[in-house]
């Protein structure tokens, strides 16, 4: 059995936690939580990303010393249910994400419905980058056109890219975790004739042109990404890099 780190900052004021939270999603991939009496935010990773726990135990220090930061290792059942309990249906937009374990009747209508369980993958909408990469989404005229989700982890975006019109998804991800997870939310959401789920390599050799590209990933893969989602991106094609959190237009 594998092992997570969870890091609970205590905070004296809902001030402090605010500030936690927004550092908290720099680096916190796999999710954050905030438990209101007493003000508690918890964060959660891999046991990978040890980087990560250091980098924002430090930002934690520096920006709000009288903080109590507390760092423990739990059990992929632990770490498992405490997102769960935080993990509620949700509206971001005009899309809706539930938790496949919870079935809601919405009386609002929306143009999209999407049912996650993400397992051990990044994506249950929950995340900053998550949300505003659905807002972009949603900005965008995808009907017929193709897109590719690179680092897809739960295929939250690929799935959202179907559901708004997108001809066809092409999603991948480096984490064999995160590929079976994005592989069995798409048959959920009943659009595997439109997204494939493939595990991909750092470099993206083999991935498909696009008329838009997703990219939510740190800013660092970003970066030493450019060259490749440009390549990938047909002639006035648009990516979506919700680190940069904006659209940018691909080079003529």
């Amino acid at each position: 059995m594998s092992a997570w780190f969870e890091i609970a900052v205590q905070t004296e004021t809902a001030a402090e936690l605010v500030i936690a939270e927004a550092l908290a999603s720099t680096y916190a991939l796999r999710g954050t939580a905030i438990d209101d009496r007493p003000p508690v935010l918890r964060a959660w990773f891999s046991d990978g990303e040890r980087d990560g726990v250091e980098a924002l135990r430090a930002a934690l220090r520096g920006a709000l010393p009288r903080a109590r930061v507390i760092v423990e290792r739990v059990a992929d059942a632990a770490w498992d249910e405490a997102w769960r309990e935080h993990f509620r249906p949700q509206r971001i937009g005009e899309i809706v994400i539930v938790p496949s374990w919870e079935r809601v009747n919405f009386d609002e209508a929306a143009r999209a419905v999407v049912e996650i369980d993400p397992g051990q993958a990044f994506g249950t909408g929950l995340h900053p980058t998550t949300r505003s990469s659905l807002v972009h989404l949603q900005e965008l005229d995808l009907r017929g056109r193709r897109v590719t989700d690179v680092g897809t982890g739960s295929g939250i975006l690929a799935i959202a890219a179907a559901l708004l019109g997108a001809a066809g998804v092409y999603a991948c991800d480096v984490d064999p975790v995160a590929v079976r997870a994005a592989r069995e939310n798409v048959e959920r959401n009943g659009v595997a004739d439109r997204v494939r789920v493939e595990r991909c390599a750092p470099s993206l050799s083999g991935a498909p042109d696009a008329d838009v590209v997703v990219a939510n990933l740190t800013a660092d893969i970003i970066v030493g990404l450019v060259p490749r989602l440009h390549a990938l991106m047909q002639p006035r094609g648009e990516w979506v890099s919700l680190r940069v959190r904006e659209r940018n237009a691909a080079p003529r």
